[in-house]
């Protein structure tokens, strides 16, 4: 556990004075958990190889300014060709948040596979961009972002959990790093039901998890661009 707790603070030590690209817009980056983790890497070779090329599609906002440090969302769980939601990307630019998304973390992939292309997210950002700590956040696949922001809460800051099978049997004993994080859950259940999104919240909340809210779609209603900057918002108070 504090060889566990040693490494995530060093990932989240890491930083730039300033970014070492201007790059902005949508483009994509091929990277190794080895180069983003170093020697560290070698511990998640039984999922994922240390030399494995793995791509991330990312959007910068066109107005980055590596003096005003971005935050960053993960997009977990997305397929090999990855498109964002509908007005996520300009929502993106509004809130000051850097887009990334690793590919090929859909459904071909473990569970365990998944958390850690979304957990290698962000040191990888990190790497690139100068990044506000205080605002990382993780939304996506719900079952896949919901447990990578319980396996991280030191490193994820608050989550926007949509789908299904938010609840694993373990969560209560990890809820308890996480009850100063910050969660919005999505649905569009009038009633609890078992796994779903209303049983996860009230899960949340009888742990003693304070900030916590549940969105409520009505009817056909997406899950818009209004919705999400809402909910960024309630993450950044």
């Amino acid at each position: 556990m504090i060889i566990r707790n040693i490494f995530i603070l060093f990932l989240l030590g890491i930083t730039t004075a300033f970014a070492q690209t201007s790059k902005t817009g949508e483009f994509i980056i091929t990277s190794t958990p080895a180069e983003i983790l170093g020697q560290d890497a070698a511990q998640y070779n039984d999922y994922i190889a240390t030399d494995d090329n793995i791509s991330w599609e990312i959007y910068v906002p066109e107005n980055y300014d590596a003096s005003n440090p971005a935050g960053v969302m993960v997009y977990a769980g997305a397929p090999n060709d990855v498109r964002p939601p509908v007005g996520w990307l300009s929502a993106m630019k509004d809130s000051n948040l850097i887009w990334v998304a690793a590919r090929r973390s859909g459904n071909g992939s473990s569970i365990h596979q998944k958390k850690l292309l979304a957990m290698l997210s962000v040191p990888m950002i990190q790497k690139e961009y100068n990044i506000d700590d205080s605002r990382i956040y993780i939304s996506g696949e719900g079952r896949t972002a919901s447990r990578t922001a319980l396996e991280y809460p030191e490193m994820f800051n608050g989550a926007i959990l949509l789908g299904g099978k938010l609840w694993e049997d373990n969560a209560d004993e990890k809820l308890k790093k996480a009850l100063k994080n910050r969660y919005v859950f999505v649905t569009r259940e009038r009633h609890i039901v078992p796994q779903g999104n209303r049983y996860a919240y009230n899960k949340f909340k009888a742990a003693g998890v304070e900030n916590i809210q549940l969105h409520f779609l009505r009817g056909r209603q997406r899950f818009d661009r209004r919705d999400l900057l809402n909910s960024i918002e309630y993450l950044d108070q």
